[in-house]
Formats: structure tokens, C-alpha cells, sequence
């Protein structure tokens, strides 16, 4: 386990990005409950926690507006058919990481 951040730093209802051992994570606060996924967007690398945490589970990348399940990292919605036409590809899920808080730190299992 590596920390990512305190409990502090991501306020009930917010997400935001942390570098952890070299790998780029976003950590979402679902009204007390942490979770953790891959920050970059399977389509295009979008960088999603400068995108929307939206209906408490769902995030959106802001590059061209695929939306995963932040608790499963499951693809919601994917790019639209003419973006997937246009770059040769679709998105696809997002990797989860187990979370632990301990204190006032929240940890990621890499």
C-alpha cells in the first residue's frame, strides 16, 4: 500500500489526481467512501480528474466525454461514433485499486 494523499485533501463529493509510484491515480470522495481508478482515459490519455464526478459514481473525461463507474471502472458511455471514427479507437474500462485509510491518509494497493 502507497499513500496517495490525506482524507482531507478530496472533500465529499469531489475527485482529484495523485501521482503514486509513478502511476497517475484519481481518488473520488462518494460521500465518505474513497475510491480509486487509473486517471488517464483509456481512449485518448485524457487526464479525467479535471473532468466532471457526476450522479456520485460517474466520471467523465473532459477530452472527448467517456464515462466510467468510479466504484467498478467500468465504461458507462463511451466516445461518441464519429470521435471513435476519427481516432480508430473507443475507450475501454479503467483499472480499480483497492483503498485503505489509516489516521488521516488514504492508501492505494498498486
Amino acid at each position: 500500500m502507497e499513500k496517495a494523499c490525506n482524507i482531507s485533501d478530496i472533500p465529499s463529493g469531489t475527485m482529484k489526481g495523485f501521482t503514486v509510484n509513478d502511476n497517475y491515480i484519481l481518488v473520488a470522495n462518494v460521500d465518505g467512501n474513497f475510491y480509486a481508478v487509473d486517471a488517464v482515459c483509456t481512449h485518448m490519455s485524457g487526464f479525467i480528474p479535471v473532468g466532471k464526478l457526476e450522479k456520485k459514481f460517474i466520471i467523465s473525461c473532459p477530452t472527448h466525454g467517456a464515462q466510467y463507474d468510479v466504484k467498478t471502472g467500468k465504461l458507462i458511455k463511451d466516445v461518441d461514433e464519429e470521435i471513435k471514427e476519427a481516432t480508430g479507437s473507443g475507450a475501454s474500462d479503467l483499472q480499480i485499486y483497492e483503498v485503505s485509510i489509516k489516521d488521516d491518509s488514504i492508501f492505494i494497493d498498486l
